[in-house]
């Protein structure tokens, strides 16, 4: 009874409704279920919130910054569902397909923006996952471990950002063209996939990895399948209605933005190699050691002073005590 009391409080559909040209749009149910979302990811970005303040930075600062992985994830998409729910960052596209009905329909472009800004961190902590044993045996190792783990994932952030880009291009596009950009994206996804299943390859082989991770990951790929199945299904297919669509989209965001980050991160905290990150950070001043042994070596003496001479040669006072 109370459960329903509170539903029946919902008025964002009411206070925010669409414009008046658009016929399939999101109703008080889908609205429910969205600030049940809304929720979930509020509740885990403050939690995480206490956690990253609690976290010292001296003792444990590399832990720290991963858990800046969760707590952004969370924070972007509580703002994301916040703006869903309320029924706000959305606009109205006449349908190419008839099956959920004619007319205009609504497609809310502010879902995109959350996937664009957390998609990339949920690739960081996948990244960090699946390379549990980095430490180099020498300091050429070391940068060229360091620059294949960068590369690698500065790659999988554009690729995760051309399928996300696409997607919502292609929502705004009102002619059947929108499957272009569609398969612009599906192809984008796949390459991250690819790149992720080779980090997988590799850390299954490792004698020191995280098993539980890596099947998450696996579990991961599963979920991000399905994402342009419900585009193909809403915004492309003009399939299912808009409430059905926040349902299919609020899973898959809570899995993959709430759920498996904040599980992920919590095994890299225990399983990450702080080893390699700490002679990264100190493989520049190792560098500069020489260069300073040189300078002190080559400072001029001052008159009077008593030059040390190899062993077997006698020293020479300076001129003006002789």
């Amino acid at each position: 009874m109370y459960i329903d009391e509170l539903v029946k409080r919902n008025t964002a559909v009411n206070i925010n409704p669409p414009a008046a040209d658009i016929n399939i749009h999101l109703t008080e149910h889908g609205s429910s279920w969205l600030w049940a979302a809304f929720s979930v990811f509020g509740v885990l970005m403050v939690a995480h919130g206490f956690m990253y303040s609690l976290t010292s930075v001296r003792k444990s600062g590399l832990k720290k910054a991963l858990l800046t992985i969760p707590l952004f994830t969370n924070a972007v998409m509580t703002y994301a569902y916040y703006t869903y729910a309320s029924n706000l960052g959305n606009t109205g596209i006449p349908v190419e397909f008839t099956h959920a009905g004619t007319g205009v329909r609504q497609i809310f472009y502010s879902k995109f923006i959350g996937w664009f800004l957390a998609w990339p961190l949920v690739l960081a902590v996948f990244e960090v996952t699946t390379h549990t044993h980095l430490t180099a045996n020498d300091d050429t190792d070391l940068i060229s471990r360091f620059i294949s783990l960068f590369s690698g994932l500065f790659t999988k952030f554009l690729a995760i950002e051309v399928f996300v880009l696409a997607l919502l291009i292609g929502a705004l596009i009102e002619s059947s063209y929108k499957w272009g950009y569609f398969t612009f994206g599906v192809f984008a996804l796949l390459f991250v996939i690819y790149l992720v299943s080779v980090d997988l390859h590799y850390s299954l082989r490792e004698t020191v990895k995280s098993t539980f991770g890596n099947f998450l990951i696996i579990f991961a790929i599963v979920v991000w399948v399905l994402y342009p199945i419900c585009w193909g299904l809403s915004e492309g297919g003009n399939v299912i209605q808009p409430d059905s669509e926040a349902v299919f989209y609020g899973i898959l965001d809570l899995i993959n933005f709430g759920l498996l980050p904040t599980i992920l991160t919590w095994i890299a905290v225990r399983n990450v190699d702080e080893e390699f990150f700490r002679n990264l950070g100190h493989f520049g001043r190792r560098d500069a050691s020489p260069a300073q042994e040189k300078e002190l070596d080559t400072t001029p003496r001052h008159s009077g002073d008593t030059a040390v001479a190899p062993a077997g040669v006698p020293a020479v006072r300076d001129e003006e005590e002789v």
